[in-house]
């Protein structure tokens, strides 16, 4: 180990630094496979919303840009404090899916900055394969919090079994949906049922088929260009 590398794994801050999209990544990674599991717990549908918090600012924090970076912390901050009121006030309905439109776009514009570094260099690295990767899982993030701000407002936009379920979509079976959707695989155990959803639905395969297509077709593009130097 070189005296570069013994220094980044020695300092926190300067490790956290090197690997920001990778931690991204796993930590994303974490969110989706625990979510459905926390669903069946008592404080599950809290803990979701913690571990999605922590997700954004973790997306939120690579952006290099302080004063963009800043913007997106607070509006981190007011979408945590609409959620919070939407889960209490008699505004339910108004509050949550203004938070959920507020959390959709911070995870548009924190994906956008991962690819753009993913795409930054000729040279393909590990970090940048973690920074496109984040930007997909943030993707399907994205669009489950929009699910799950949709079935609040619309009940009966999101059927279970063909019935509307009594306890209502939490937040892990709708970005459960939403990685069922992104990855067109279809298992029809949770069938959108309203011209808006089955929209939404659509829209987020399309762009799930494309990123993938289009990104890989650059990061070949990239590392073949790279090895004919």
């Amino acid at each position: 180990m070189n005296a570069a590398a013994s220094r980044a794994v020695h300092d926190p801050r300067r490790f956290v630094d090197r690997h920001r999209y990778a931690l991204l990544f796993f930590s994303l990674l974490l969110t989706v496979a625990i979510g459905p599991l926390l669903e069946t717990m008592h404080f599950g549908r809290n803990a979701m919303e913690a571990f999605l918090a922590v997700n954004l600012i973790a997306a939120v924090f690579p952006i290099v840009l302080k004063a963009e970076r800043r913007t997106l912390f607070s509006l981190i901050g007011l979408a945590l404090v609409l959620r919070w009121f939407a889960a209490r006030g008699p505004q339910a309905p108004a509050l949550s899916i203004l938070g959920a439109v507020i959390w959709g776009v911070i995870a548009l514009v924190a994906a956008y900055n991962a690819v753009r570094f993913s795409l930054s260099s000729v040279r393909i690295d590990a970090e940048r394969v973690y920074a496109a990767l984040s930007a997909y899982l943030l993707i399907g993030v994205c669009w489950g919090v929009v699910y799950a701000a949709m079935t609040r407002v619309l009940p009966g936009s999101l059927l279970s079994g063909g019935v509307v379920p009594p306890a209502g979509i939490g937040m892990g079976d709708a970005i459960y949906f939403s990685f069922v959707t992104l990855a067109t695989l279809g298992y029809g155990d949770l069938v959108p049922a309203t011209p808006a959803m089955r929209g939404l639905a659509v829209f987020e395969a399309v762009i799930g088929q494309l990123y993938l297509a289009l990104l890989v077709a650059r990061l070949v593009g990239l590392q073949t260009a790279a090895h004919s130097r």
